[in-house]
């Protein structure tokens, strides 16, 4: 292992935090750096779900990156007294005949995966169509495990003295500016409602043109939003319009607003993570464009990252920074 004299990790937000926790495991000590409370991480919905999109696609590596996952939030989670990743039945509520259809196409490749298929959903607004349960799915209280860390990597009285190391995890800011700009990206930001629903009783997270999310207490996170433009971090009006017009797609209960959110979700490649030491500053790593699968990538590819930096194992040609020809401009 090289000799570590003081790693100062540049973010709050989950990458960054993923990096200090395997730091923490091999008994290095950092310090963080930079804003707590804002940006994606601290936006997001925390939804692990194993089939996507409207393709319906199995998630890139997924058997891996779920069973590093869990290991790693139980073994925070025995750290912090807290259980973050709650598993949960994820139901793909078909929107018409041509969906299903798609499904009954891929059936076979998406068995794995696959619960309860359903030809009519009786108890689901708009589930004449039917839909599918996928197994492995659920969600990661994001916030309370951003927050629980920090506080305990402080009580550790964790503090590097000094920058020998810097790790790059700042998400959005990261691509925008600095040295790691260089790396070609499209930013999405993404707002989220929580609503409370104290009739709705329903237990399972529902997937169709959105996703709604039972996080306890009869309240729902409800999103996403994908917005190029306007890439701030504040919530908007047009946002909240269309995310309560989702909530109407999954209930005609009422419902009251509990919070909006919002963030900017850092985009590399094919929404693929990158990591990295910087080709012309020495001791300068990336980790970087978790995007909206932070919660599932996250913890693998940092451990990936830590050894690389102490042990000097090599980085995967497709996660690696260097991948990109473009240094420099």
């Amino acid at each position: 292992m090289r000799a570590m004299e003081g790693i100062t990790i540049h973010g709050c937000g989950l990458a960054g935090v993923f990096v200090g926790w395997h730091l923490w495991q091999r008994g290095i000590s950092f310090r963080h750096v930079g804003a707590r409370g804002v940006g994606a991480s601290w936006a997001a919905a925390g939804l692990v779900n194993p089939v996507t999109g409207k393709g319906m696609n199995i998630s890139w590596r997924i058997d891996e990156f779920l069973e590093e996952m869990r290991e790693f939030y139980l073994d925070a989670g025995s750290m912090l007294g807290r259980h973050y990743f709650k598993e949960v039945p994820v139901l793909r509520v078909f929107a018409g005949e041509k969906e299903r259809r798609k499904f009954e196409a891929k059936q076979s490749e998406l068995e794995p995966w696959i619960g309860d298929v359903y030809s009519v959903l009786t108890d689901v607004k708009g589930g004449e169509s039917g839909g599918v349960e996928w197994q492995g799915g659920g969600w990661v209280d994001v916030r309370g495990f951003l927050t629980d860390s920090l506080a305990f990597f402080k009580e550790e009285g964790l503090g590097a003295p000094g920058p020998e190391v810097e790790i790059f995890c700042e998400g959005t800011k990261g691509l925008q500016g600095g040295e790691f700009s260089y790396l070609p990206n499209r930013l999405a930001k993404g707002e989220i409602l929580e609503v409370e629903i104290p009739d709705w009783k329903e237990e399972r997270i529902l997937n169709r043109r959105g996703w709604s999310i039972p996080i306890g207490n009869d309240r729902y996170r409800v999103g996403a939003t994908y917005e190029w433009d306007d890439l701030t971090n504040e919530p908007t009006e047009a946002g909240r319009v269309k995310l309560e017009a989702l909530v109407r797609e999954f209930t005609d209960l009422p419902f009251e607003i509990r919070n909006h959110v919002a963030g900017v979700r850092p985009i590399v490649r094919n929404s693929e993570p990158v990591m990295g030491e910087h080709p012309d500053a020495p001791k300068k790593f990336l980790l970087n464009g978790l995007g909206s699968k932070g919660c599932l990538y996250g913890p693998k590819v940092a451990k990936q990252l830590v050894e690389h930096i102490l042990d000097g194992r090599g980085i995967e040609p497709e996660l690696s920074l260097h991948s990109f020809s473009n240094i420099n401009g």
